[in-house]
């Protein structure tokens, strides 16, 4: 489903938020990442070549958040707690430039993400994220899962392809991305934040899952 800014949603009648992000002009290697397109969408899955990693290591993780908060009156009676869901992929050996941010039909970061709703580069900030969708409320989960170079690849790709997930389309487009690539496999496709994390959380092959600050940062270091 889509994110709804509770405290910002001017279609509902509300006041848009300040904005959070207003930090200054950004660099030019920033706004070169913030395009979605094929150019952009080359530059991780070739990055392992360059490095000398071997087909199939291990070299990152893929987390999926999921936001379960109530989406708000007057929408939560049709919706339930079903706010947003993302993804993130941080390489394990440190390259800021390796990182990548999913947010499909989401509002965080408006003005740096790119059209197809990805963000690439040192700009991806997972701390950054998880407050945002904590603004939401204390029910949202990010589960992490060790992925290969190839796999998240494949997920990279498919978020092209599907792009930025229109309206209501975040979880649809999440779970797309990830269903059946490699600790994916047994995801179906779904329009439900509550549904997809259910299903990550039957899978349990998660190798670490965070609710906070704290316990983000604890899952992304380095085993």
């Amino acid at each position: 489903m889509i994110r709804i800014n509770k405290r910002g949603s001017v279609a509902f009648g509300g006041k848009p938020d300040d904005d959070l992000y207003e930090t200054g002009p950004r660099s030019t290697t920033a706004l070169e990442l913030r395009d979605f397109g094929e150019e952009a969408n080359s530059r991780l899955p070739n990055r392992g070549a360059g490095h000398g990693r071997d087909k199939g290591v291990e070299v990152a993780a893929t987390y999926v958040m999921s936001n379960t908060n109530p989406t708000g009156w007057p929408i939560q009676a049709l919706l339930g707690n079903n706010m947003h869901s993302g993804l993130f992929i941080i390489p394990d050996n440190g390259d800021p430039e390796g990182r990548f941010l999913y947010d499909p039909s989401g509002s965080y970061m408006s003005r740096e993400i790119g059209s197809g709703r990805a963000l690439y580069g040192p700009e991806v900030s997972p701390e950054d994220y998880l407050l945002y969708q904590l603004r939401d409320g204390p029910n949202v989960t990010v589960r992490k899962f060790a992925t290969t170079p190839e796999e998240e690849a494949e997920i990279i790709r498919r978020a092209d392809e599907i792009g930025s997930g229109g309206w209501a389309g975040c979880t649809t487009s999440v779970s797309e991305a990830v269903s059946g690539v490699g600790p994916f496999r047994g995801v179906e496709k779904t329009d439900w934040p509550v549904v997809l994390d259910r299903q990550l959380r039957g899978l349990n092959r998660h190798v670490g899952e965070a609710t906070d600050l704290e316990s983000l940062r604890r899952v992304l270091r380095k085993p």
